[in-house]
């Protein structure tokens, strides 16, 4: 990945981060999942797709953990 699609990836995730509070991580977590995936499959092994896809379905696993089990 050049320093031309680096930085469209990083305005892209900062766009993405400054309007998820409106959207909550319910909602996000799985179209960044979705898109990661798409992306790996697309242009094969990388190390920012493959992050994006483990973190996002951390946070799923998390959501899933927090309301199969709530604290009260």
């Amino acid at each position: 990945m050049g320093p031309i699609e680096s930085f469209a990836l990083f305005l892209a995730c900062l766009y993405i981060g400054s309007e998820s509070p409106r959207f909550g991580p319910s909602v996000l977590a799985p179209v960044i999942l979705l898109s990661s995936l798409a992306f790996l499959y697309a242009l094969g092994p990388s190390a920012i797709g493959f992050g994006l896809a483990i973190g996002s379905g951390w946070i799923l696993l998390n959501e899933m953990v927090e309301r199969a089990t709530p604290l009260r």
